[in-house]
């Protein structure tokens, strides 16, 4: 098998597995109960916790809460603390957690500010900061790396723009897709009210996920119950998923500098063998919609984004898939949809384009063969496919 989605989700490393296996089979009491068992299995997730502020390095003055993952989290913090009338902010690129919890404040009559057209690649021009003292917004939200394009956000570049422009407004960063793929600066905390992580997007298991706050903020829970984790977030803690969730964090932290370089490696290597058959191949009109860049402040190395009309991105999915090559069309949880992707238009494809997209995430587990072996399966789709298509767009 040749997996190329791993920004939908990754597979478990036998170390996170082992964690997991070794908890499931030994500590099973109830973190919240006042025995012997059941303050030693509290005391084991305070003690990962700890381990997790100290990799991701967070400082003391935020605190760290378990979810169940990126999207709770974001549902969290942004209804936490701005539901129902305080004003947000968007980019309107964001992973559907952040623009859907957004969208619902509308009902309110509480409409959030998109800033897409201030986007510049994918990303936030910073020149639109001052608009958000003019709306008096007090949260934006942004991602850290975008789910779809592997665009980067620079989180300090975005704290000094705020300091100097819109001083008021607090800053939340969806960092899913960042972790692992990152080094996170240290100076970033001082600037950031929230940010989030995903257990599975860094070979960790599903079901977990993180949530980083400023201390100082007063967020009202989304669930209620018996007030676990400052009353913010109720619900028994699963402990064998947390101590996954750590070792995943920690392996991913560790690992961050070699993911890179492996990642630019496959990334190029990739890029010139879609140039390469470009060439090869006359009808084949290649667009990169995510930036062929290996500056890894602008450009996740992880994601490539590319165009190729007329042929839809979902049929040479499922032609990959035959050959066991498994690739992805944008984020997962859209993928239902058959509405083109709403990131894709936003950075001004058009809908024909957007519908003939594919989206390759790599991995550290990811091989030039394996992206050799993608390469040469879409060539042949691609070509099989292609009279079929351009017969369809004939007759629009």
């Amino acid at each position: 098998m040749v997996y190329l989605d791993n920004a939908a989700t990754t597979p478990m490393t036998e170390e996170v597995v082992e964690r997991i296996n070794e908890a499931m089979r030994d500590i099973f009491a109830n973190s919240g109960t006042p025995y012997r068992i059941g303050l030693d299995a509290k005391g084991i997730i305070e003690k990962s916790a700890e381990s997790i502020a100290r990799y991701l390095k967070i400082p003391s003055t935020h605190r760290i809460l378990f979810t169940s993952g990126g999207t709770e989290s974001n549902n969290l913090f942004i209804k936490g603390l701005c539901f129902p009338d305080k004003k947000t902010a968007f980019l309107g690129l964001e992973h559907p957690s952040v623009t859907e919890s957004l969208a619902y404040f509308s009902q309110f009559g509480n409409e959030p500010i998109s800033l897409l057209p201030f986007q510049r690649e994918g990303r936030l021009d910073l020149t639109s900061v001052v608009n958000l003292k003019e709306n008096r917004v007090r949260l934006l939200c942004l991602s850290h790396v975008n789910n779809e394009l592997g665009t980067v956000n620079d989180p300090l570049k975005i704290i000094s723009a705020l300091a100097k422009d819109s001083s008021q407004t607090k800053f939340f960063l969806d960092g899913v897709q960042a972790i692992g793929k990152l080094e996170l600066n240290s100076e970033m905390w001082k600037g950031l009210a929230g940010y989030s992580v995903s257990g599975h997007k860094i070979h960790g298991p599903k079901g977990i996920g993180l949530l980083v706050y400023d201390s100082k903020l007063v967020l009202n829970p989304q669930m209620h119950g018996g007030k676990q984790q400052f009353g913010v977030r109720s619900g028994t803690l699963p402990l064998p998923l947390i101590l996954g969730l750590e070792t995943a964090i920690k392996c991913a932290v560790e690992q961050t500098d070699q993911n890179q370089s492996h990642l630019q490696s496959l990334s190029r290597h990739l890029i010139q063998g879609l140039q390469v058959m470009q060439e090869r191949i006359p009808e084949l009109n290649i667009c990169f919609n995510s930036l062929v860049d290996a500056d890894v402040t602008r450009q996740s190395p992880s994601i490539v984004n590319f165009s190729f009309p007329p042929v839809e991105g979902e049929v040479i999915l499922h032609h990959l898939e035959e050959k066991n090559i498994f690739v992805g069309l944008g984020s997962a949880c859209s993928a239902q949809s058959k509405e083109p992707s709403k990131i894709l238009l936003g950075v001004g494809l058009s809908e024909e384009q957007a519908r003939c997209s594919l989206r390759i995430s790599c991995s550290q587990n990811n091989t030039t063969e394996e992206i050799d072996q993608f390469l040469e399966a879409f060539a042949e789709a691609y070509q099989s496919l292609y009279p079929t298509f351009l017969k369809k767009a004939g007759h629009r």
